[in-house]
């Protein structure tokens, strides 16, 4: 028993050197921001922003293995795929996509149910979606 414990350590303390390279903040130009109100800026901070902005918070669990890989993976993929921080260097038809993909992505995956099983208030209320909802369609509709 003691010797599946202490390969249990040697395997968990080896696995904390495999690391994915993920800055938790970059610099940008503000001016690549997406520009939207308040009120919605306020639910994309609060819901969106730690995959989908060069702004992240590495939450403590995201230092350790192998929790950090999925953590790490989660905002390197969020970045890729939908950056808010980077938003207007997008060209139209890429906006376009993006505008009419949120209300799918807002209404089956997003945010990610083990993303709100760690931060509660990251959940989207219906409220929350509806408003999200609105303002892709509008936007949508001025490209």
């Amino acid at each position: 028993m003691i010797k599946i414990f202490i390969y249990v350590v040697i395997i968990f303390v080896g696995i904390q050197f495999i690391t994915i390279d993920t800055k938790e903040h970059i610099e940008s130009d503000l001016k690549n921001e997406i520009v939207v109100s308040s009120e919605i800026k306020t639910i994309l901070k609060r819901s969106c922003y730690d995959c989908h902005s060069n702004d992240s918070t590495i939450p403590w669990y995201g230092n350790i293995a192998p929790s950090s890989w999925f953590v790490r993976l989660h905002i390197n993929d969020g970045r890729e795929i939908l950056n808010f921080s980077e938003f207007k260097k997008y060209d139209a038809d890429k906006q376009k996509d993006l505008f009419d993909r949120i209300e799918d992505s807002i209404v089956i995956r997003m945010p990610l149910a083990s993303y709100v099983w760690l931060h509660k208030d990251a959940s989207l209320s219906q409220e929350d979606k509806a408003k999200l909802k609105a303002w892709s369609k509008e936007e949508f509709s001025k490209i």
